[in-house]
């Protein structure tokens, strides 16, 4: 026997614990999906594929260490597994497929090796009680949804190589309290840090050129944040509802504001908005009680200030 094929042990409701034989070297899509009653597996040596699905929904397995010629996890492989404890990842693992830990709630840390180059979407979705995470210097690209929920991380280390953060990525992320984005980076997709309620400071890269709709939704500790150079637009409610956020200054290539960008801002107390902004989204500083605009005297931002009854202070 060199494989566990598919959907092997569909039906085994009972199946509590199982030794697997020498020679084994795949364990394949959905294999043993749904034994909720499984809670520990001996895996060979010689296994070194695990497939699609194969341990999803195995709600009670606690194991914690793959075998070390493991080169291949598929998408699901682990989803919903929430009492795994498995905290290394074997050397030959190069991705993190999509959805793989999702609702894996016992996952406490992980250690993921030099090998991997990019990390799928909703890859650790979920993971409540994951509160750390290191990314290898050779990751790329972090997928939409990778970290969502994560509700316990209070830090997450990128590495200089990211390029790519994708939509929801840290979304509720609410112990997060600081995160440094590495230059690759060039936008801040929907959504990315949205709900991170303890973030109070984001460095962002000179490369940035847009902040997505809802980007720091809800980031209500972020008190200051400076944008590089460059960014062109600022998406809706991209600042909603950022309660503590008492002044920024926006770069001279901004273009546009959009609707409710900065509302219910109610901290904030000036804005700098330069001559190239040409437009401003309806509601932009809607709830901003205390907001004094500046911005050069003849400029948009005057002319919108006026028109919507928000303080304004011409710059010198």
């Amino acid at each position: 026997m060199t494989g566990i094929g598919k959907n092997a042990f569909k039906g085994c409701d009972s199946l509590t614990s199982i030794v697997l034989p020498d020679g084994v070297t795949s364990i394949e899509e959905g294999a043993f999906y749904g034994r909720r009653s499984l809670t520990s597996i001996v895996l060979p040596d010689s296994v070194t594929s695990i497939g699609r699905g194969a341990f999803r929904g195995c709600s009670s397995l606690t194991l914690n260490v793959l075998p070390d010629g493991v080169t291949n996890i598929g998408d699901h492989a682990f989803r919903g597994c929430s009492s795994l404890t498995l905290n290394v990842l074997p050397d030959g693992v190069t991705s993190i497929g999509d959805y793989v830990f999702q609702g894996c709630y016992s996952l406490t840390s992980i250690v993921l090796p030099d090998g991997v180059r990019s990390i799928g979407k909703n890859a650790f979705q979920g993971c409540y009680s994951l509160t750390s995470i290191v990314l290898p210097d050779g990751v790329t690209s972090i997928g939409e949804d990778a970290f969502k929920g994560c509700s316990s991380l209070t830090s997450i280390l990128l590495s200089d190589s990211v390029t790519n953060i994708g939509w929801r990525a840290f979304e509720y992320c609410k112990a997060l309290t600081s995160i440094v984005l590495p230059d690759g980076v060039t936008s801040i997709e929907d959504c990315a840090f949205y709900g991170c309620s303890s973030l109070t400071s984001i460095v962002l890269p000179n490369g940035v050129e847009s902040i997505g709709q809802k980007a720091f939704n809800d980031c209500s500790s972020l008190t200051s944040i400076v944008l590089p150079d460059g960014v062109e637009s600022i998406g809706q409610k991209a600042f909603n509802d950022c309660s503590s956020l008492t002044s920024i200054v926006l770069p001279d290539s901004v273009e546009s504001i959009g609707q409710k960008a900065f509302n219910d801002c109610s901290s904030l107390t000036s804005i700098v908005l330069p001559e190239s902004v040409e437009y401003i989204g309806k509601d932009a500083f809607k709830e901003c009680d205390s907001l004094t605009v500046l911005a050069p005297k003849g400029s948009y931002a005057e002319r919108y200030a006026r028109k919507n009854g928000v303080d304004f202070k011409p710059l010198e």
